[in-house]
């Protein structure tokens, strides 16, 4: 066989590993309606109460702003709302802070401690809803939200929440997310995963029978919540997704509200991050993937991937050996032959930014927004910066297999931290910005940027 194609073979197993899910989902959105579709002009049920869990660790430095924001959100509501504050072992002053809302009736504090507090999102989230039980036995007509500390919900992402149960008959609906803190490549290409292929996916999915929760910005009715509850697994969103959908539960998204929220923007605790994830993806797998293989309540398209995307990991660590393969021989013929490598590589760059940026213009198209797209300096940068950011979350999926092998499941929080020094010099200068895009539009959550 000619050496050239086996250097093609190797290039386009290389391609497929950072491109093929963007080609996928590109082949797939030309098939399916907008979101707003999925959704009924005339009341299908009724509203009263939502209730907002957000579980709080070591938050003190911000935790009363994100507090009173919420409340300044939740105040003109049209059903009566409660924010949950799961203060879960904090031993920084948060429970001190917390203390100044203790004689709000609209806010419940509930404290977890130390041996039973630190072990995990699900299990805080599962004394919230204990505590909501005793509240109320309206669990058809009880909305149940869960938020993240760092989060920053305005009143218009709450009311298209409302709306979006009032004029649905889903049980789970899922908000966009937005990063707030963008100011450096990172947190820059955490925006292009969340707003471009997460958000084209999630609009897939919903086509398919159901979209799937993606942690903050999630709600269901407390009938959902009270029956399938949250387990232990590493991604907890996802166990509670699947095991709805096994109970025949099924979600919508708000492709028109993004959550606020922090991105990650240092390195290694990004890694820490993800291996958390990708980790809770592989103990799904194990735990969920022959009852989600057989069963009868999910469709067939929608199934097939999940799956896929609880195995994705697996295939991540051998298209990773590949695309090394194609680099060492693509590295001998730059010397044998600079000219034809050389047209090879580029030609297999440049369709990898072709998909990137057809992903970024069908989002920024679905998203249906007149302002707050993806701008044209954000556009260059994450077409050219794909390719890099995957290259950089390469050791994830190594690390979490490792961390599954050797039943290592300890949880820890992220920490988004606040410098970005340590990526500057891992990146062209030119991909790195020293400006915060934190806006009032963000701030709403109407649209991006």
């Amino acid at each position: 066989m000619d050496i050239w194609v086996i250097i093609w073979v190797f290039l386009f197993i290389s391609l497929f590993s950072t491109m093929g899910f963007g080609i996928l989902n590109l082949f797939n959105i030309f098939c399916h309606k907008n979101a707003d579709a999925h959704y009924s002009v005339d009341i299908q049920r009724k509203v009263k109460h939502m209730y907002i869990m957000m579980p709080a660790l070591n938050e003190a430095n911000q935790i009363e702003a994100t507090v009173r924001r919420l409340l300044r959100a939740m105040s003109p509501l049209p059903c009566k709302t409660t924010l949950i504050i799961i203060n879960d072992g904090s031993d920084d002053g948060t429970d001190v802070k917390l203390q100044r809302f203790a004689g709000n009736n609209r806010v419940h504090i509930l404290t977890r401690k130390l041996p039973h507090a630190r072990e995990g999102k699900g299990k805080a989230l599962n004394d919230g809803l204990k505590w909501i039980t005793t509240q109320t036995h309206d669990f058809k007509q009880t909305v149940v939200g869960v938020i993240d500390s760092d989060s920053k919900p305005s009143f218009k992402i709450l009311l298209n929440i409302f709306n979006g149960f009032t004029h649905s008959n889903y049980d789970l609906l899922q908000t966009g997310i937005s990063i707030s803190n963008i100011h450096n490549f990172l947190t820059l290409m955490q925006e292009f995963e969340f707003g471009v292929p997460n958000f084209l996916q999630q609009i897939i999915r919903m086509g398919w029978g159901s979209a799937i929760a993606s942690g903050n910005g999630q709600f269901m009715t407390l009938e959902m919540a009270t029956q399938i509850k949250w387990n232990n697994s590493l991604l907890d969103n996802l166990e509670f997704s699947i095991n709805g959908l096994l109970h025949g539960f099924n979600g919508g998204f708000l492709a028109n509200t993004f959550m606020p929220q922090e991105g990650v923007n240092q390195y290694k605790p990004l890694i820490k991050q993800r291996v958390r994830w990708c980790q809770g993806g592989m103990q799904c797998l194990k735990r969920y993937g022959k009852r989600v293989f057989f069963s009868k309540k999910i469709p067939p398209k929608l199934k097939t991937d999940l799956i896929i995307f609880m195995i994705l990991p697996f295939f991540s660590m051998l298209f990773t050996f590949s695309s090394f393969l194609a680099t060492i021989v693509m590295t001998y013929h730059l010397v044998v032959f600079p000219r034809k490598t050389m047209m090879v590589v580029g030609t297999v760059i440049l369709i990898g930014m072709l998909i990137t940026y057809l992903m970024i213009f069908w989002a920024n198209r679905l998203m249906r927004q007149p302002s707050d797209h993806f701008n044209y300096r954000d556009t260059v940068v994450m077409v050219e910066g794909n390719l890099i950011y995957s290259w950089m979350l390469t050791p994830v999926a190594f690390i979490s297999f490792y961390r599954l092998v050797t039943k290592r499941s300890d949880w820890a929080k992220t920490a988004h931290g606040r410098g970005s020094q340590s990526l500057r010099s891992a990146i062209p200068k030119r991909m790195v910005y020293g400006r915060s895009y934190e806006t009032s539009g963000a701030e709403e959550g109407s649209g991006r940027r």
